[in-house]
């Protein structure tokens, strides 16, 4: 199948490197050095097990210079969604596959009117990945798509991206509740992001201190519950299984989050925590932890 990621980040390098060294036609969007690197040397992503490096690899600068994709795989930063929705008109039709794999539970939404298609699948992943410099991916653990349709219906969109997904060796899963999907990783995102960035930690820091550690289960639990009143039948009794996880798997993972803050960037705590606020106002649920944490966030935002 023919692949446009836009755009070549951590994330969107990551899974389009895999796909084009699967055998995918995939091209890049992307930026500045980013672009010029990936454009001269491709892309190198950095495991345990040694550096894959992927090339030749296309790369553009705008979405209308690329030939119309069957799938797009939009990884921009959640705040960047409506400029990335205008870009893309000119090669999304009505029956391309959109597939955002950005932080927060909004940017379907706002893809979907902003092109003028049928609702999205509703994607996400898992992943520790990091950009450390033009071209150059460091991969920390996971790395996983999850998606499906929002009504929970299997669609033959679903099993075409599945099957390219599997060619090409990418780890997946379709899911027919993924909204339980959603929620979860923004639960997750929600309590890690936030109090990671906050602090400084990495993951195994945030969760080795007993203040921190409490604050991101009861940041998680406040996602839970309004999860729940949406009528989302989130796993309420998973929060510490998924702790456990997170110290096992991404132990020395410094969150995008705070990876952003470092490079002094804008950082997505509006995507993330103002998602939880403003659901939690839509549906009553008290939600103190979560809305202190938007707080501090948008105070320590850089570019506020």
């Amino acid at each position: 199948m023919r692949f446009l990621v836009h755009a070549a980040g951590a994330v969107g390098g990551y899974f389009g490197a895999l796909l084009r060294h699967g055998g995918h036609d995939v091209t890049f969007v992307a930026r500045g050095a980013n672009l010029e690197a990936i454009r001269q040397r491709g892309l190198d992503i950095h495991r345990s097990d040694g550096v894959l490096h992927v090339a030749p690899i296309e790369a553009v600068a705008d979405p209308a210079q690329a030939a119309r994709p069957d799938v797009v795989l939009v990884c921009v930063k959640s705040y960047d969604t409506p400029a990335a929705a205008t870009a893309l008109r000119p090669v999304v039709g009505p029956d391309t596959i959109v597939l955002s794999l950005q932080n927060g539970v909004e940017n379907e939404d706002i893809l979907a009117r902003a092109l003028g298609v049928a609702p999205l699948m509703i994607g996400l992943t898992r992943i520790g990945v990091e950009l450390t410099g033009p071209g150059q991916i460091a991969y920390s653990g996971r790395g996983e798509i999850v998606f499906g349709e929002p009504d929970g219906r299997t669609s033959e969109r679903a099993r075409r991206l599945a099957g390219a997904l599997e060619t090409a060796g990418v780890a997946h899963r379709v899911r027919n509740d993924i909204l339980v999907a959603a929620w979860e990783k923004l639960s997750w995102n929600a309590a890690f992001n936030a109090v990671t960035t906050l602090t400084g930690a990495t993951v195994a820091e945030a969760l080795g201190l007993p203040a921190t550690r409490e604050l991101i289960v009861r940041a998680m639990d406040e996602v839970d519950a309004v999860a729940t009143a949406l009528g989302i039948r989130v796993d309420r009794v998973r929060i510490e299984p998924v702790l456990a996880e997170s110290a096992r798997d991404l132990p020395s993972f410094h969150t995008s989050m705070l990876q952003d803050l470092r490079r002094g960037r804008r950082l997505e705590h509006d995507a993330i925590s103002g998602a939880v606020v403003r659901a939690a106002t839509r549906t009553g649920v008290s939600i103190p932890v979560n809305r202190t944490l938007a707080a501090l966030l948008a105070r320590l935002d850089p570019v506020a």
